[in-house]
């Protein structure tokens, strides 16, 4: 029986021990950890146009990130660096033999395909800016914009780890902007796809409807859409004077989805009023152009609407409505006050990035000086009883009560304003964080249009969520 228990036990320790070392040879292997997305960055365009056309830098880089609001991955071309190295044995991996490296990232290879984030850069970038200054780890798109007598052209570069994928330009009249940017950018849509795209032919009758996908608008039908990521969409078609069609699809690498759909006639039942000070600016609306303000325009179906108001010299405004038949006659009258991009909401002429870090500043400063009022109440305790410690309150001479009432009144004086300063510092943290609040909800200063609703059973990614000029990214809509 001894025998049988010693054997027993030999045999748990053995096992125990064996599996210890098999983890901590598990360990010695070392992991490696990769990027959770890939990142875009849009430049602002380098603009050679007049003042007066200055605005189109900021037009060209909406319409730009516009088109790359369905773009949810890309290919990482195995330009991507390891975010960590853990090597719990030896720290200095970059110094490992070549051949451990080489199993030690055979193990953890390299992803393939990420999630895209898209951040917007709002400085215009330098004009001798190239690929070969892009990190590896990264796209950059760059785009140029010149006027060439009363045409636009527009270039666009995207680079990846310092080569240039694709470069290409061509020139159009403003009311064909949109149309242009969206050939501009279909081929570089597909080098981010890395070619597996799916691709839409829409057609309809009657023709030249509005498409739709997710709410992004890609063009008047007959419409051939390459480079599109496959997933599911919800494709929408509008025509004026006729029925809204709507419907869930899905797209397959490789694959052309086409559709041939019929809109039936809708009685117009809503009208919409625009006044804007100053008049005279352009009306679009879903992307088409309606004339100038002041203006009314009737005859609207149900459905939602995007308008565009735009003023060359004066600014711009991007609003929704939706018609229906409880709510189906809209007035707007807007105050065009300057372009989003130059003019960041804020409070009494300052940013609430501004705000955010004068208040934390002085929340800071408030509560340091009430930490300083609290020592410098309790140095008057100190003295009092540096003095008559240990001093019968019978032999207290009248010099004695004078300086205790002195320094018990010193004591109640700064109690009071460090409990004021320890307030204020409270208060002052809470607008602190009101305000970063706030810098985040309006970081997208300048956005074509506010993302939509996310609808349950579909995907709907974001881009985004960083503050500051290097980190800013948002789901864009036009």
């Amino acid at each position: 029986m001894m025998l049988a228990r010693a054997t027993a036990l030999y045999t748990v320790s053995v096992l125990a021990l064996g599996a210890q070392n098999a983890k901590r040879a598990e360990l010695t292997q070392g992991r490696v950890q990769w990027p959770a997305e890939y990142v875009l960055e849009v430049m602002r365009p380098v603009a050679k146009v007049s003042d007066g056309k200055l605005y189109l830098s900021n037009v060209v880089q909406n319409l730009l990130l516009d088109e790359l609001s369905l773009q949810r991955k890309a290919v990482t071309r195995n330009l991507i660096t390891p975010d960590t190295i853990e090597y719990p044995v030896r720290k200095d991996h970059e110094q490992l033999p070549a051949d451990e490296r080489e199993k030690l990232l055979e193990k953890y290879p390299k992803p393939v395909v990420l999630p895209l984030r898209i951040n917007r850069h709002r400085e215009v970038q330098a004009a001798d800016v190239s690929c070969k200054t892009v990190k590896a780890d990264r796209y950059v798109l760059l785009t140029r914009i010149a006027l060439e007598g009363s045409r636009l052209r527009i270039g666009v570069e995207l680079c990846q780890g310092g080569n240039s994928l694709h470069a290409q330009s061509a020139t159009a009249d403003e009311q064909e902007m949109v149309a242009t940017i969206v050939k501009l950018m279909n081929p570089v849509r597909a080098k981010l796809t890395g070619d597996a795209f799916a691709t839409l032919e829409i057609d309809s009758t009657p023709p030249r409807s509005s498409v739709y996908l997710d709410d992004q608008f890609l063009g008047k039908t007959p419409l051939r859409y390459s480079y599109l990521i496959p997933g599911e969409y919800r494709l929408v078609l509008k025509l004026d004077g006729h029925q809204v069609h709507s419907e869930r699809i899905k797209t397959v690498t490789g694959e052309t989805l086409k559709r041939t759909l019929t809109l039936a006639p809708a009685v117009g039942i809503g009208s919409l009023d625009i006044t804007t000070d100053p008049a005279g600016a352009k009306i679009y609306i879903d992307a088409d152009f309606k004339g100038y303000t002041p203006k009314k325009i009737e005859g609207l179906s149900e459905g939602t609407y995007r308008i565009h108001l735009l003023h060359p010299e004066k600014g711009e405004v991007y609003k929704t409505i939706q018609v229906t038949t409880q709510k189906k006659d809209f007035k707007l009258s807007e105050t065009l006050s300057g372009f989003l991009d130059k003019s960041p909401a804020g409070l009494l002429g300052f940013s609430y990035k501004t705000w955010y870090y004068a208040s934390l500043i002085a929340a800071a400063a408030s509560f340091g000086t009430a930490i300083g009022f609290y020592v410098w109440r309790d140095q008057a305790q100190e003295q009092i009883f540096g003095r008559l410690s240990g001093k019968s309150t019978t032999l207290y001479t009248q010099e004695d009560y004078d300086f205790l009432n002195e320094k018990n009144a010193a004591y109640d004086t700064r109690n009071s304003y460090a409990t004021g300063f320890m307030v204020s510092s409270g208060v002052f943290a809470a607008l602190a964080i009101y305000f970063y609040v706030q810098h985040l909800l309006s970081a997208d200063e300048g956005i074509v249009m506010k993302p939509k609703k996310s609808e349950e059973g579909s995907v709907d990614v974001r881009v985004g969520a960083m503050p500051g000029l290097s980190g800013v990214s948002v789901h864009y809509r036009f």
